[in-house]
């Protein structure tokens, strides 16, 4: 019997990351690999609103047999998934350019490249194999494209997200509704308990200066929350970060004033109080970006 390799995302994956392991699921399996997806934890509102729309169920049983691991969506120690060790990984695909996958997973192949879905990356697998991806991975994998670049319009969009999705569409134009509903589908799961979600979304980073925090919260209507997340900042190096997908746009809170000023001096934004509105879209992935890269002890 053949072993399985698994194809998993972080724990609680949202879209991109469902998208990526059906999607690199089944193109593994139609180039002879025996390949499952496997979900750990809970997929978010928007995750299961595509899924129940595409009729597809995600595992969350590990096969006993597994032979390897691969993650998509995700490239950093602190997301792994329960079951996962960083030794098992043997492929880490990622969009995400901060944090260093290859000191992290010893025994994977990496590719972390700046698009912006991973969607895109796994998409332009499916073509380079020369394979049409199903009407499910298809659906999957436009819908991950369309939620993390803001329908294309976001500041992350790149060339290479626009070809995907255009191809994609040609090959399985998505249903009229399909996009609108994910989109309420994530507002709803936030605007239900939003401590519950301020705290489902926030990672922690590391700098040499001391760990800090980043939640993000996306979703239509995001912008107006401003008030409502100040009193949910509950570390003095702890940022929230509101992005509205329909408009495009993106606010930053941060009510400690000393951390208001570093974040201020290495991401580039001007603060209006305890609130930066950046001119385009600032993803949590950027901001990290460009902090991090800023250097700098203190």
């Amino acid at each position: 019997m053949p072993r399985s390799l698994v194809i998993t995302a972080k724990q609680n994956p949202d879209l991109d990351g469902v998208a990526c392991a059906v999607g690199y699921a089944e193109l593994l399996k139609r180039t002879g690999s025996h390949a499952v997806a496997v979900v750990a934890g809970k997929p978010d509102a928007e995750a299961r609103f595509v899924l129940s729309r595409v009729q597809i169920e995600v595992s969350a049983a590990v096969p006993s047999d597994t032979t390897g691991v691969v993650l998509v969506d995700m490239s950093a120690l602190p997301e792994l998934p329960e079951f996962v060790t960083p030794e098992v990984v043997i492929e880490v695909i990622d969009h995400r350019l901060h944090g260093d996958p290859t000191s992290s997973f010893p025994n994977a192949v990496v590719q972390v490249e700046a698009v912006g879905a991973a969607a895109t990356l796994l998409f332009e697998r499916f073509s380079r194999a020369g394979i049409a991806p199903s009407w499910e991975s298809g659906v999957l994998l436009q819908a991950a494209i369309q939620s993390n670049t803001q329908r294309l319009n976001g500041s992350v969009t790149t060339p290479r997200d626009v070809d995907a999705a255009r191809a994609l569409q040609a090959l399985h134009p998505l249903p009229a509704d399909l996009i609108d509903g994910q989109f309420k589908a994530r507002a709803a799961e936030i605007l239900c308990d939003l401590p519950a979600a301020v705290l489902r979304e926030t990672k922690t980073f590391e700098h040499a200066s001391g760990t800090f925090q980043v939640s993000q919260l996306e979703c239509p209507g995001a912008l107006e929350l401003v008030a409502k997340v100040r009193s949910l900042l509950n570390s003095s190096r702890t940022m929230i970060s509101l992005v509205d997908p329909v408009l495009p746009a993106s606010a930053i809170v941060v009510t400690d004033p000393e951390f208001r000023a570093w974040v201020a001096s290495r991401a580039g934004v001007t603060f209006d109080s305890d609130t930066a509105w950046p001119a385009q879209v600032l993803l949590r992935k950027q901001l990290v970006a460009r902090i991090l890269s800023a250097g700098g002890g203190e």
